[in-house]
């Protein structure tokens, strides 16, 4: 996979131990929403993140479905499907299967969590069933992408600690749910300023992270009942790369201005 990719696919790569706290999340999500975000390194064109929420189903759960595609251009061909399963009642995650391409290349994964028995059972092109016993819930990036959605406004001026398991052990991500405003102007929206949220990101990435990225991300979600994430910004060596949000399909949403 490039190195373009490899920023904005990083997140994929972990999975994220959900934390208990005080609060209470919000139900954010609407069946059929959709959100379409371009990923850009300033004025260049780097994908495209398409993400859906599905229909809850009869079992408890809440699926949630991501693509990402890399923009046309010779330094990057990826395209990468994510589909998730959360427990609806603390958004942890239940069902985890993932399908990557990256040219001639084909990746899948798949993850699966048993509260019950507190196991994880994991496969890949290395490894078949792969059991983890004694594990708590856990989260992907799509759970924390809901997450920072069902916890916006409702955990203003908290910091939430989580912990990212990889190949190379545990790792501490961190959400800080500030009380700052800031006004953005939304694509999705005409170019129109909206008021939003700031939550400040920090994932440990070690000292092999592609483009200098360095774990810090900031995200700006709408200040109002639907918590939309309209951009996402990542650090890398020099500047950033964005996620922002390019159109949207939601029943009834009215961004405060």
């Amino acid at each position: 996979m490039g190195r373009l990719s490899s920023i904005i696919m990083l997140g994929l790569t972990f999975f994220i131990a959900a934390s208990s706290y005080g609060q209470t999340r919000r139900d954010v999500f609407q069946p059929g929403e959709q959100l379409v975000y371009k990923v850009k390194y300033g004025p260049i064109k780097l994908g495209t993140v398409v993400i859906q929420t599905g229909q809850p189903t009869a079992d408890g759960t809440l699926p949630a479905h991501m693509v990402l595609w890399s923009a046309d251009n010779p330094f990057v061909h990826t395209k990468t499907e994510v589909t998730d399963q959360f427990d609806r009642r603390d958004l942890t995650l239940r069902r985890f299967e993932e399908h990557s391409q990256n040219g001639d290349q084909k990746y899948d994964k798949y993850m699966q969590y048993d509260p019950k028995a507190k196991t994880i059972t994991y496969s890949d092109e290395t490894v078949t069933n792969k059991v983890t016993p004694d594990a708590n819930a856990y989260d992907d990036a799509l759970g924390i992408f809901m997450n920072m959605r069902a916890w916006n406004d409702v955990a203003i001026g908290h910091k939430y600690l989580f912990h990212v398991r990889s190949k190379d052990g545990e790792k501490p991500v961190t959400l800080e749910f500030t009380n700052q405003t800031s006004n953005e102007s939304v694509p999705a929206l005409d170019d129109k300023e909206i008021r939003t949220r700031v939550i400040n990101g920090m994932m440990d990435l070690g000292g092999s992270a592609p483009l200098g990225a360095d774990g810090a991300f900031t995200a700006y979600l709408s200040d109002d009942a639907a918590s939309v994430p309209v951009r996402i910004d990542m650090s890398i060596a020099v500047g950033h790369i964005s996620l922002v949000l390019d159109k949207i399909k939601r029943n009834d949403w009215t961004a405060n201005k």
